[in-house]
């Protein structure tokens, strides 16, 4: 066909064509719904203090990147979410020809093109991609720095020098970025010259600071110290599990590993909006199960090819291969063990040794074996760590997702390739399957999408309930406002709001008591149902399921 030799000699402008399409949609659905979710509000706020429009709230110490970038634009007059959406959007391009460019290291053009789709389908992937959040911006960056750090290793060792800043960036987008450091170690530590090329690395490191220091000046002369800071880098790297009343409080070790297939795909065409931001609370689709089966299959196929290899090339020390095999059954055993007994960081340690175990002893046995350690390890260390702690939601996965997609091509193009001379028609021959079953994922991803988007979002709401309540009293501003979604209401009444919420409290009589004491002039109730009579405080405007009280006098 005409279009696979096409695409064959400018597979990533095709690429980018398909992902500038879909991310134009994304963006126009988003800036008709809305901000999506409470994290995002925080990040719009942070980007007001970053543009110097006080708001006196307390968390600008979170991951400064994105909030960062869009302070610049709020500093020339125009302060919208929408800002912040385009800047996802843009990132999210980025990162789609990011992928290509890493899996080319590994597939062929077809193949990468392909597994580029498969990311792009992925359920979060599509609903989070311009949502403001910080997921995305967070796995783009980290996608650049390890395309960066096996083209530094395999290609050309001056690439290396680029692995610490664009980590750097990667950890200012979400700081979990960080444990990246598992994967690059263990790259580095497989890989011939890893003493020349730690080096690099390490000059790389200080030349990252050049990304840090504006921000860590900023915080210090904002809050007196960096204690915030610090504190937030610790509880993320070290696994910090003190959120016991966090409504995202999840003790499940294997929440993420039951609900892959939902993070695969999932099933019907209508739904809420809270399906495709939380595949876990919606089904897998019947594509997700055969996917799964067809994906276990070919990764079968593969790990049976390379065993074999391995056996049928031993040489005469037969002894000390299976004392290294036994090694590294035991390895992999411990860290199974560890990951639901001992720390996160012990588990995370014990995988490296098991990695480097597997990939010593199966080196020579498979075709670029070090990059599928290399994703197998991103995997790994995510997906420990996102288990292990106790709070969970779906879109954690996100830093999960492109081991995910490669590991599916990886399945596929195993099984494609094997069974290709059966696979052969008239007109259709193999590498067509993979563009086949690429756009079949992202037509009926989309399809899916569109399905459970609604007109408008939470925050839409929201910003007509603030409108109503700046026109109601123009003397807002130096009153005493609380709500139980602080964030969304600070922003959209660009002053600080206070958090309270019902259900801290045994008693309406409770809760009217503290928000007398804190002197609450005003108190927007945005997510308690059933609602409550408060005492002290009488209902002065409705709007669907956002009530706005006011103190009686």
């Amino acid at each position: 066909m005409k279009s696979i030799q096409d695409l064959k000699r400018k597979p990533l402008f095709v690429l980018m064509i398909v992902a500038l399409a879909i991310t134009a949609y994304l963006l126009y659905k988003q800036i008709n719904i809305g901000v999506p979710y409470y994290d995002v509000f925080v990040y719009l706020n942070n980007a007001l203090i970053f543009a110097g429009i006080p708001v006196n709230i307390s968390v600008i110490y979170l991951s400064p990147l994105m909030p960062f970038l869009t302070s610049l634009f709020f500093r020339m007059g125009y302060i919208s979410a929408n800002v912040l959406f385009a800047l996802n959007a843009i990132v999210f391009v980025l990162g789609i020809a990011g992928f290509y460019l890493l899996l080319r290291q590994r597939f062929n053009e077809v193949q990468s093109f392909t597994g580029s789709l498969i990311f792009m389908s992925l359920p979060l992937i599509l609903t989070w991609a311009v949502s403001g959040g910080i997921d995305i911006p967070g796995v783009v960056f980290s996608i650049w720095t390890l395309y960066f750090l096996v083209l530094g290793v395999r290609k050309d060792s001056k690439y290396l020098y680029l692995v610490a800043p664009m980590l750097m960036v990667a950890f200012i987008a979400r700081y979990s970025s960080f444990l990246l450091v598992f994967p690059i170690f263990l790259f580095l530590l497989i890989n011939d010259d890893f003493i020349k090329n730690f080096k690099r690395i390490i000059l790389g490191v200080l030349a990252s600071l050049i990304f840090v220091a504006p921000f860590l000046a900023y915080f210090y002369s904002k809050l007196g110290n960096l204690n915030p800071l610090i504190n937030m880098f610790t509880s993320t790297v070290l696994g910090s599990n003190t959120a016991v009343n966090d409504l995202a409080y999840n003790p499940d070790t294997l929440y993420f590993l039951f609900n892959l297939p939902n993070y695969i795909s999932i099933g019907t065409l209508q739904g809420f909006y809270r399906v495709i931001q939380n595949p876990s609370q919606g089904s897998p689709s019947i594509i997700a199960y055969i996917l799964v089966i067809i994906v276990l299959f070919g990764l079968g196929i593969y790990l049976y090819q390379i065993i074999k290899n391995k056996v049928k090339n031993v040489d005469s020390n037969q002894k000390k291969t299976i004392i290294h095999s036994l090694i590294t059954v035991s390895l992999f055993g411990l860290a199974v063990w560890s990951f639901f007994n001992l720390s996160y960081l012990i588990t995370e340690f014990i995988f490296l040794a098991a990695f480097f175990a597997g990939y010593r002893l199966f080196k020579g046995a498979g075709k670029k074996l070090e990059i599928d350690f290399l994703f197998l390890s991103w995997f790994t260390v995510f997906f420990v760590f996102h288990s292990v702690i106790l709070v969970k939601v779906d879109r954690y996965f996100i830093t999960m997702a492109p081991a995910l997609a490669y590991f599916i091509i990886l399945g596929l193009s195993t099984l494609i390739e094997k069974y290709k001379s059966h696979l052969s028609f008239k007109k259709i021959r193999p590498e067509h399957l993979y563009l086949i079953i690429g756009i079949f994922l992202l037509i009926s991803s989309l399809a899916v999408h569109i399905g459970h988007s609604p007109k408008h979002g939470y925050g839409y709401h929201i910003q007509n309930a603030s409108d109503w309540l700046m026109e109601y009293d123009p003397d807002y501003r130096d009153k005493n406002i609380y709500s139980d979604y602080d964030p969304a209401v600070t922003w959209t009444l660009k002053n600080e709001v206070k958090f309270g919420v019902p259900r801290f409290h045994h008693t309406p009589d409770y809760f009217g008591r503290f928000l007398l004491d804190h002197d609450a002039d005003y108190y927007i109730d945005t997510l308690t149902d059933p609602k409550w009579g408060i005492p002290g405080y009488r209902v002065i405007k409705k709007m669907g399921s956002i009530w706005i009280y006011q103190r009686d006098f």
